[in-house]
Order: structure tokens, then C-alpha cells, then sequence
């Protein structure tokens, strides 16, 4: 088993989790568009479940990295029943305030996918002194 630097860092977790928020960021903007479409049904990212479900049976770094490099983010269709409108299982109010959260989320993991590059940067750079 080949043992990669960035294995033992939380990079693997963090490039799933930017992945997951931009499919994700997709699927609400496609739900938006279609704020108007009849029998639309909106679509969601599923990710979250997976991921715990890794973190949870991993016994140490690597084996979190590995686990998490076989997860995918899945576009999912909500099924649920149609909002007072009729048109649609589309709430704008429930989109954009998922829009917001997720460009947090995607704003806080690539704000901490730089700072551990940079970390690593620093030990490679500093390492010979």
C-alpha cells in the first residue's frame, strides 16, 4: 500500500467536501431555474450521510482517505409532495437560504484546504533548518 503525503493530512476530505458543495451549488441553482416549472421535483446533493458513515468506521488517516476516496457526491430527486402553489416541490425561500449555507461551507473548506497546503508548504520549506 503506497502511502501518499497528502494521505495523512485531511486534504482527501477536504477535496470531497469542495466537490459535494459545488454538485450541490448545481442542484440549487437548478432548483431555482425551475422555481416555475410545473411537476418539477427538486433535486438535492447526498453526501453528508456517507461521509459521517466513513469518519465513523475509519481506524486511522489513511484509512479515512481511502474511505472517503470511494465516496461520490450523488444528485438525489426529492419526491416530497407539492407546496401550496401547485407548481411544484420548490420552496425559494428554503433554496436560498441553502444557496447561503453551502457558499459558507465551500468558503470555510477551501479557507482551510489553503491553510493546510500552506502548512505543509512551511514543514517542506523549513524541514532542512
Amino acid at each position: 500500500m503506497k502511502i501518499d503525503l497528502f494521505d495523512r493530512s485531511r486534504i482527501p476530505l477536504l477535496e470531497k467536501e469542495l466537490d459535494a458543495f459545488a454538485v450541490r451549488n448545481k442542484a440549487i441553482a437548478n432548483n431555482i431555474a425551475n422555481i416555475g416549472t410545473p411537476n418539477y421535483k427538486r433535486l438535492d446533493v447526498g453526501f453528508q450521510k456517507q461521509l459521517s458513515d466513513a469518519i465513523e468506521t475509519a481506524k486511522n488517516s489513511v484509512d479515512l482517505s481511502e474511505k472517503v476516496d470511494q465516496i461520490e457526491p450523488e444528485i438525489e430527486i426529492d419526491r416530497s409532495s407539492l407546496l401550496a402553489s401547485g407548481a411544484n416541490n420548490v420552496d425559494i425561500d428554503q433554496e436560498m437560504a441553502e444557496l447561503a449555507k453551502n457558499q459558507l461551507r465551500f468558503k470555510l473548506a477551501a479557507r482551510l484546504m489553503t491553510d493546510t497546503l500552506n502548512q505543509i508548504d512551511k514543514s517542506i520549506t523549513s524541514g532542512g533548518q
